[in-house]
């Protein structure tokens, strides 16, 4: 794989959407692309962010109900 075709997929390999031989061309590159693995690191850490937020954080329960209602209904 290029660098191109490895940023524009990397959202995807972040968020283990892709498959086995997609995700191992991926890695590889990553793994061998100093030009790339930055990108990686910085997305990951991102990720990890959100997660603790995720963690921290809940939104009000009617909120939560609203949306279901929307949901629902469409």
């Amino acid at each position: 794989m290029e660098c191109e075709e490895v940023l524009v997929r990397l959202w995807e390999y972040l968020d283990q959407e892709l498959g086995p031989k997609e995700a191992e061309a991926v890695r590889a590159h990553l793994d061998s692309c100093p030009g790339c693995y930055p990108a990686f690191g910085c997305g990951r850490a991102l990720l990890r962010v959100l997660a603790r937020q995720r963690m921290t954080c809940a939104a009000p329960a009617n909120l939560v109900q609203s949306i279901r209602v929307r949901i629902m209904a469409s």
